[in-house]
């Protein structure tokens, strides 16, 4: 669905957050055994939340920039993310420090990104639209139903301002986290994680 290289850049982005994502998990999940504190500020039913969400976010960037989902598959994903956008936002208030409240609204902001991203794309890469009969004898003088002319319907100047907007909110996301890359001693491969994410989020939305 996305064209070469922007198709590959996307991939290597997209492979990169998920590996980043399962490492976490895994690291989490020892840390917990071993009651480490280093890492006690990313552990609980958040941070959990987040890493999966974007293992799933990650896997499933991946397969779109490569070829379509299908209507149950877009569905499917859509309850998905809303679902662990409700996980993350009733989550909220457990979390201590504005600065990672704010991070985790980051990750509210992309998934609501994510959902417009599946419920928009038919408006936004276009779909194809056969001719009636009628139409195309009115313009050829006649004709089979075989031969006719397929057309790509424009995107809505709506759609194409919301979308823009989720660009936008997108490359904010991802000013956010290369702020606190830069900023932040510890846990900058969770930084950099998050910041790939969104930075693949707004290129993705970018190119539709």
């Amino acid at each position: 669905m996305i064209e070469a290289p922007y198709s590959v850049l996307l991939s290597v982005i997209f492979v990169a957050t998920a590996v980043i994502c399962v490492l976490h998990l895994a690291q989490a999940r020892g840390a917990v055994s071993a009651a480490d504190p280093h890492h006690a500020a990313h552990q609980g039913p958040v941070a959990t939340a987040v890493h999966v969400n974007h293992l799933i976010m990650s896997l499933a960037m991946l397969l779109m920039v490569w070829r379509p989902v299908g209507q149950v598959g877009t569905w499917v994903q859509v309850i998905i993310f809303s679902v662990f956008g409700v996980l993350m936002l009733a989550g909220l208030p457990s979390v201590h420090g504005w600065i990672e409240r704010v991070g985790v609204l980051t990750h509210l902001v992309l998934n609501a990104a994510m959902v417009w991203m599946l419920l928009a794309m038919p408006l936004l890469m276009g779909h194809s639209m056969e001719m009636s009969s009628d139409e195309h004898a009115a313009h050829h003088g006649g004709g089979s139903m075989g031969s006719m002319p397929m057309q790509m319907t424009p995107t809505p100047a709506w759609a194409s301002t919301v979308n823009w907007v989720a660009v936008g909110l997108s490359f904010v996301v991802a000013v956010w986290w290369l702020v606190r890359l830069l900023r932040e001693r510890g846990h900058r491969v969770h930084a950099a994680c998050h910041l790939l994410m969104a930075a693949g989020m707004a290129l993705m939305l970018a190119l539709m």
